[in-house]
C-alpha cells in the first residue's frame, strides 16, 4: 500500500519510517472516518438548527469551533518545544481530544430531548468547545512529532493519502449519517453519531500508539513565558514571507466560513429533509477521493504554494455556486468545492508553515499561525 502512494522507493526506506507513515495514514483514515459522521460542514449545523431553531446559533458553530481549537495553542507551543521526545507528552494530550466526543454522545441521548431549547444550545456550545480546546492543545505537538516523523519529500503524500482514505471511508460515513437521520428520532440519532465518532476515534487513539520516535528533537532555549511572548512580534516583523503567507491564510479563512451555512440553506431552499446532510457529506467525501489523487503529488512536485492557491479557487467556486445553483442537484458543486479546499489546506496549509521555521521552532510557527488568522473567522461570519 505504501508503494502506491510513495512509489516503489518506499520499500528500500527504513523499517521504523514505513512503519510510522503507515502508523500515520491508518490514524488520518479512522479519524477522519469518525468525523465524517459529525462534520463541521454538514451534521453539526443541521443539529444546531434543531436544538437552537436559530441561524445565529449555527452561525456559532465556526466561531467557537475556529476560537476555541486555534487560540489556546500558543499557551502550549513554547512548552512542547522544550520536550527532546514528544511522544508521551503527545498521546497524552490525544487522549483527553477524543473524550468531549463521548460527552456529546451523552448528552444527545440522556438530555437534550428534556432540555429547553435555550438550555440545550448552551449545553451543546460548551462541551463543543470543550473538544475544540482539548484538540488545539494537542495540535501543536501533534504536528510536531508528524513533521519530525516524516522527511520533507513525503509529508504532501503522507497527509494526502491519509485524506484519500478518509475520504472513502468518509463516503461509509455519509450513508450511515443518511440513514441514521431518515430512521432514527432526534436527539437520539445524534447520540448514535456522537458514539460512532468517539469509537473510531479511539480506534484512531490505537494507531498513534504504534508511532516510534527514535532521535530527539533540538530544543528550544528555556526562556521566560513573558520573554517568549514578547518575542512573537519579531517573528511577524522579521519573516516577510511567513507574514505574506498568513495575510493570503486570514483571507482565505473568512471566505470558507459560508461553509458553516451551505448545508442548512440548502435544505431550506430546496425544502429538503434534514437526512440530505448524509447526501451532502457522501459528496465531499467523493470529491475528498477524487482530489486526494493528485493534490499530494502537486505538493510534492510543484510546492505547496500551488495547492493553497487552488484552495482559494475552489472556495471562488463554492460560494458562486451556492448564489446560482438552480436546484439541488447543482448545489451539490457547492459541496465539492468545499472538499477541494478542505483537501488541498489540509496537504498544504501547515506543511508549508514548516518550511519557513526551524524545527524547534515549529510549534509556535504553527500555534501563531492559527492564531493570528482565526479571528477572521468573525469577518467572514459578519459578512
Amino acid at each position: 500500500m505504501l508503494g502506491w502512494f510513495f512509489g516503489s522507493g518506499i520499500r528500500q526506506a527504513p523499517v521504523v519510517l514505513r512503519g510510522n507513515l503507515a502508523a500515520n495514514i491508518f490514524d488520518g483514515a479512522m479519524y477522519a472516518f469518525a468525523i465524517g459522521f459529525v462534520s463541521m460542514q454538514t451534521v453539526i449545523p443541521v443539529m444546531v438548527k434543531n436544538i437552537s431553531h436559530s441561524s445565529f446559533a449555527v452561525g456559532l458553530v465556526p466561531l467557537i469551533w475556529t476560537a476555541g481549537f486555534n487560540a489556546p495553542q500558543i499557551l502550549i507551543a513554547n512548552h512542547v518545544e522544550r520536550f527532546p521526545f514528544k511522544r508521551r507528552l503527545f498521546l497524552q494530550t490525544a487522549f483527553f481530544q477524543r473524550v468531549p466526543w463521548l460527552m456529546l454522545a451523552l448528552l444527545s441521548f440522556f438530555f437534550l430531548g428534556e432540555l429547553s431549547s435555550s438550555v440545550g444550545t448552551i449545553l451543546f456550545f460548551v462541551v463543543f468547545a470543550l473538544a475544540a480546546v482539548t484538540g488545539s492543545i494537542c495540535f501543536p505537538v501533534w504536528f510536531d512529532v508528524i513533521a519530525k516523523l516524516t522527511p520533507v519529500e513525503l509529508r504532501g503524500r503522507l497527509f494526502a493519502a491519509r485524506n484519500l482514505l478518509g475520504g472513502v471511508l468518509g463516503v461509509l460515513a455519509g450513508l450511515v449519517v443518511e440513514k441514521v437521520l431518515a430512521n432514527i428520532a432526534y436527539p437520539t440519532s445524534y447520540g448514535v453519531l456522537f458514539t460512532l465518532a468517539f469509537l473510531f476515534t479511539s480506534v484512531s487513539y490505537w494507531a498513534l500508539t504504534l508511532l516510534k520516535e527514535e532521535t530527539p528533537s533540538t530544543v528550544s532555549e528555556n526562556i521566560h513565558i513573558l520573554d517568549y511572548y514578547r518575542n512573537l512580534p519579531r517573528i511577524l516583523n522579521e519573516q516577510k514571507n511567513f507574514r505574506n503567507f498568513l495575510i493570503s491564510d486570514a483571507l482565505l479563512i473568512a471566505a470558507t466560513m459560508a461553509g458553516a451555512f451551505y448545508a442548512v440553506h440548502a435544505i431550506e431552499k430546496f425544502s429538503l429533509n434534514d437526512s440530505s446532510a448524509g447526501t451532502f457529506t457522501i459528496v465531499m467525501m467523493c470529491g475528498m477521493i477524487v482530489g486526494n489523487t493528485f493534490f499530494g503529488y502537486i505538493a510534492d512536485r510543484f510546492g505547496h504554494k500551488v495547492n493553497l492557491v487552488l484552495a482559494a479557487s475552489s472556495t471562488v467556486l463554492s460560494c458562486f455556486t451556492a448564489l446560482l445553483a438552480p436546484n439541488e442537484q447543482w448545489y451539490l458543486v457547492v459541496f465539492v468545492g468545499m472538499a477541494f479546499q478542505i483537501g488541498l489546506s489540509g496537504i498544504s496549509r501547515l506543511s508549508i508553515v514548516a518550511e519557513f521555521c526551524s524545527e524547534e521552532e515549529r510549534p509556535t510557527y504553527v500555534a501563531l499561525t492559527n492564531l493570528v488568522t482565526s479571528p477572521f473567522v468573525v469577518f467572514g461570519l459578519v459578512a
